[in-house]
C-alpha cells in the first residue's frame, strides 16, 4: 500500500527523520539526493536507528555502532561501539550477545512533487 509519510522539506542530509505509517516505524534518510525508507529498528537489540548519523550511504546505530546501507539495508559493520565510543574488536563478540549480523528492512520510496510516499 502506497502511503504518504512526509514532505521533502522535512528531511535534512545526514539525519534520519522518523515517521510511523500503518503501524510500521520508519526512518527516512536523504542520501546523495535520493530518499530511502528503512525500518526504524536495529536488529541487534531492537533499539531505534532514527537518531543515528547518516554518512557514506550508511545509517549508524547510535547505541552500538552497527552500520547499514541505506539503499539495500545490508549490514556493513556489526556492534563496533557503545554510545558512540569505539570498542576493541575482541569485545564486539561479547556485546553482540550471540546475535549474528542481520540486515534491516527497506521499503520502496517515491517522491511526487514535495510529497514522499512509501510502499508498505
Amino acid at each position: 500500500m502506497k502511503t504518504k509519510v512526509a514532505e521533502l522539506g522535512s528531511l535534512e542530509d545526514g539525519k534520519g527523520f522518523c515517521v510511523k505509517a500503518n503501524d510500521v516505524k520508519l526512518v527516512l534518510v536523504k542520501s546523495d539526493g535520493a530518499v530511502h525508507a528503512l525500518e526504524n529498528r536495529c536488529p541487534h537489540l531492537g533499539v531505534p536507528l532514527g537518531r543515528g548519523r547518516v554518512e557514506g550511504g550508511e545509517i549508524i546505530c547510535p547505541f552500538h555502532g552497527s552500520r547499514f546501507n541505506v539503499v539495500t539495508g545490508e549490514n556493513t559493520d556489526w556492534v563496533s561501539s557503545v554510545a558512540g565510543m569505539k570498542i576493541p574488536d575482541w569485545s564486539s563478540a561479547l556485546l553482540s550477545f550471540g546475535k549474528k549480523p542481520q540486515p534491516i528492512r527497506t521499503f520502496p520510496v517515491s517522491v511526487e512533487g514535495q510529497d514522499i510516499f512509501v510502499e508498505l
